[in-house]
Protein backbone atom coordinates (compact mmCIF):
# COMPACT_ATOMS: atom_id res chain seq x y z
CA UNK A 1 0.00 0.00 0.00
CA UNK A 2 1.54 3.34 -1.01
CA UNK A 3 1.58 6.44 1.26
CA UNK A 4 -0.92 8.33 -0.95
CA UNK A 5 -3.55 5.48 -0.32
CA UNK A 6 -2.80 5.16 3.69
CA UNK A 7 -2.82 8.97 3.42
CA UNK A 8 -5.88 8.74 1.35
CA UNK A 9 -7.55 6.34 3.36
CA UNK A 10 -7.34 8.22 6.72
CA UNK A 11 -8.64 11.37 5.44
CA UNK A 12 -11.43 9.22 3.80
CA UNK A 13 -12.17 8.02 7.89
CA UNK A 14 -11.73 11.08 9.19
CA UNK A 15 -14.08 12.62 6.90
CA UNK A 16 -16.65 10.02 7.28
CA UNK A 17 -16.39 10.06 11.19
CA UNK A 18 -16.97 13.54 11.12
CA UNK A 19 -20.14 13.16 8.80
CA UNK A 20 -21.18 10.41 11.18
CA UNK A 21 -21.03 12.57 13.96
CA UNK A 22 -22.95 15.50 12.69
CA UNK A 23 -25.52 12.44 11.73
CA UNK A 24 -25.44 11.54 15.56
CA UNK A 25 -26.20 15.60 16.34
CA UNK A 26 -28.86 15.52 13.40
CA UNK A 27 -31.10 12.83 14.43
CA UNK A 28 -32.34 14.51 17.10
CA UNK A 29 -33.51 17.56 15.50
CA UNK A 30 -33.85 16.36 11.90
CA UNK A 31 -36.31 13.73 9.34
CA UNK A 32 -34.26 10.49 8.73
CA UNK A 33 -34.60 11.76 5.05
CA UNK A 34 -33.05 15.20 5.78
CA UNK A 35 -30.21 14.40 7.38
CA UNK A 36 -29.23 11.79 4.73
CA UNK A 37 -30.09 15.10 1.71
CA UNK A 38 -27.28 16.67 4.55
CA UNK A 39 -25.19 14.23 5.20
CA UNK A 40 -24.98 13.59 1.33
CA UNK A 41 -24.56 17.21 0.15
CA UNK A 42 -21.80 18.12 2.84
CA UNK A 43 -19.91 14.87 1.61
CA UNK A 44 -19.78 16.02 -1.68
CA UNK A 45 -18.49 19.53 -0.75
CA UNK A 46 -15.89 17.80 1.15
CA UNK A 47 -14.83 15.89 -1.07
CA UNK A 48 -14.40 18.55 -4.12
CA UNK A 49 -12.81 21.21 -1.85
CA UNK A 50 -9.55 21.46 -3.18
CA UNK A 51 -7.71 22.33 0.35
CA UNK A 52 -6.44 20.12 2.67
CA UNK A 53 -8.87 18.09 5.16
CA UNK A 54 -8.17 19.56 8.54
CA UNK A 55 -8.79 23.29 6.85
CA UNK A 56 -12.20 21.95 5.99
CA UNK A 57 -13.22 20.56 8.96
CA UNK A 58 -12.06 23.46 10.75
CA UNK A 59 -13.95 25.40 9.12
CA UNK A 60 -16.59 23.57 9.59
CA UNK A 61 -16.65 23.80 13.29
CA UNK A 62 -18.31 21.16 15.72
CA UNK A 63 -20.57 18.39 14.28
CA UNK A 64 -22.86 19.51 17.38
CA UNK A 65 -22.70 23.23 16.52
CA UNK A 66 -22.85 22.62 12.55
CA UNK A 67 -26.26 20.39 13.46
CA UNK A 68 -27.58 22.84 15.80
CA UNK A 69 -27.25 25.38 12.41
CA UNK A 70 -29.05 22.69 10.36
CA UNK A 71 -31.91 22.52 12.29
CA UNK A 72 -32.53 26.14 13.80
CA UNK A 73 -36.02 26.77 14.53
CA UNK A 74 -36.95 22.78 14.20
CA UNK A 75 -38.63 20.74 15.94
CA UNK A 76 -36.87 18.29 18.91
CA UNK A 77 -37.70 14.83 17.68
CA UNK A 78 -36.96 11.85 19.76
CA UNK A 79 -33.30 10.21 19.59
CA UNK A 80 -34.20 6.39 18.91
CA UNK A 81 -30.77 5.12 18.39
CA UNK A 82 -29.99 6.49 21.80
CA UNK A 83 -32.92 4.88 23.13
CA UNK A 84 -31.94 1.52 21.47
CA UNK A 85 -28.57 1.40 22.80
CA UNK A 86 -30.33 2.38 26.93
CA UNK A 87 -32.84 -0.15 26.03
CA UNK A 88 -29.89 -3.07 25.68
CA UNK A 89 -28.30 -1.83 28.28
CA UNK A 90 -31.23 -2.04 30.67
CA UNK A 91 -31.68 -5.72 29.40
CA UNK A 92 -28.30 -6.51 30.03
CA UNK A 93 -28.08 -4.92 32.80
CA UNK A 94 -31.07 -6.92 34.23
CA UNK A 95 -29.79 -10.45 32.61
CA UNK A 96 -26.98 -10.02 34.80
CA UNK A 97 -28.59 -8.99 37.97
CA UNK A 98 -30.62 -12.41 37.16
CA UNK A 99 -27.74 -14.34 36.64
CA UNK A 100 -26.13 -12.90 40.02
CA UNK A 101 -28.72 -13.61 42.17
CA UNK A 102 -29.41 -16.99 40.70
CA UNK A 103 -25.83 -18.02 40.97
CA UNK A 104 -25.93 -16.56 44.44
CA UNK A 105 -28.86 -19.23 45.50
CA UNK A 106 -26.79 -21.82 44.00
CA UNK A 107 -23.58 -21.37 45.74
CA UNK A 108 -25.92 -21.01 49.15
CA UNK A 109 -27.99 -23.79 48.51
CA UNK A 110 -24.84 -26.14 48.12
CA UNK A 111 -22.64 -24.67 50.96
CA UNK A 112 -25.74 -26.53 53.16
CA UNK A 113 -26.24 -29.47 50.82
CA UNK A 114 -28.19 -31.54 50.96
CA UNK A 115 -30.71 -28.25 50.15
CA UNK A 116 -33.63 -26.42 47.80
CA UNK A 117 -34.54 -23.11 47.73
CA UNK A 118 -37.41 -21.59 46.04
CA UNK A 119 -37.28 -17.65 45.33
CA UNK A 120 -38.66 -15.13 42.91
CA UNK A 121 -36.79 -12.83 41.22
CA UNK A 122 -38.44 -9.88 39.41
CA UNK A 123 -41.79 -12.22 39.40
CA UNK A 124 -39.73 -15.05 37.85
CA UNK A 125 -40.24 -17.86 40.25
CA UNK A 126 -36.20 -19.43 40.51
CA UNK A 127 -35.44 -22.79 42.07
CA UNK A 128 -32.05 -24.18 43.17
CA UNK A 129 -31.16 -27.43 44.42
CA UNK A 130 -27.70 -29.48 46.01
CA UNK A 131 -27.42 -32.53 47.24
CA UNK A 132 -24.76 -35.57 46.86
CA UNK A 133 -25.49 -36.47 43.15
CA UNK A 134 -26.46 -33.41 41.88
CA UNK A 135 -26.84 -29.72 41.96
CA UNK A 136 -29.02 -27.08 39.59
CA UNK A 137 -30.69 -24.23 39.12
CA UNK A 138 -34.22 -23.87 37.32
CA UNK A 139 -36.86 -20.92 36.97
CA UNK A 140 -40.37 -21.03 35.31
CA UNK A 141 -41.25 -20.30 31.97
CA UNK A 142 -44.65 -17.94 33.27
CA UNK A 143 -45.86 -14.84 31.50
CA UNK A 144 -43.02 -12.89 33.51
CA UNK A 145 -39.75 -14.91 32.02
CA UNK A 146 -41.01 -12.66 29.20
CA UNK A 147 -43.03 -9.98 29.92
CA UNK A 148 -40.45 -8.26 32.59
CA UNK A 149 -37.79 -7.87 30.43
CA UNK A 150 -40.02 -6.82 27.25
CA UNK A 151 -41.44 -3.75 29.62
CA UNK A 152 -37.72 -2.90 31.42
CA UNK A 153 -36.79 -3.01 27.35
CA UNK A 154 -39.91 -0.98 26.13
CA UNK A 155 -39.86 1.78 28.84
CA UNK A 156 -35.79 2.01 28.81
CA UNK A 157 -36.58 3.27 24.78
CA UNK A 158 -38.81 5.68 25.84
CA UNK A 159 -37.25 7.47 28.58
CA UNK A 160 -33.72 7.02 25.99
CA UNK A 161 -35.47 8.05 23.23
CA UNK A 162 -37.10 11.13 25.49
CA UNK A 163 -40.19 10.08 23.41
CA UNK A 164 -41.80 13.60 25.65
CA UNK A 165 -40.17 15.67 22.51
CA UNK A 166 -43.13 14.11 20.14
CA UNK A 167 -45.17 16.01 22.35
CA UNK A 168 -44.58 20.25 22.10
CA UNK A 169 -46.43 22.17 25.16
CA UNK A 170 -46.94 24.71 22.63
CA UNK A 171 -48.78 22.67 20.04
CA UNK A 172 -50.64 21.56 22.83
CA UNK A 173 -51.80 24.82 23.70
CA UNK A 174 -52.74 25.22 20.34
CA UNK A 175 -55.23 22.44 19.94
Amino acid sequence: MSRTETATRSAGLRASLYLQRLEWHLEGLAPRAERKRIIRTLRDEIDADMRSLHAVLEDLGSPRTLAGRYAEGGKPRPLWSIGALIAGAALLTYWIMFGMFVGGMLAAVDSAAPMSADAVFFFVPVTAFSDDESFGIGWSGGWAWLVVPAVIAFLSLLVGARTWRLFRIDELEAA
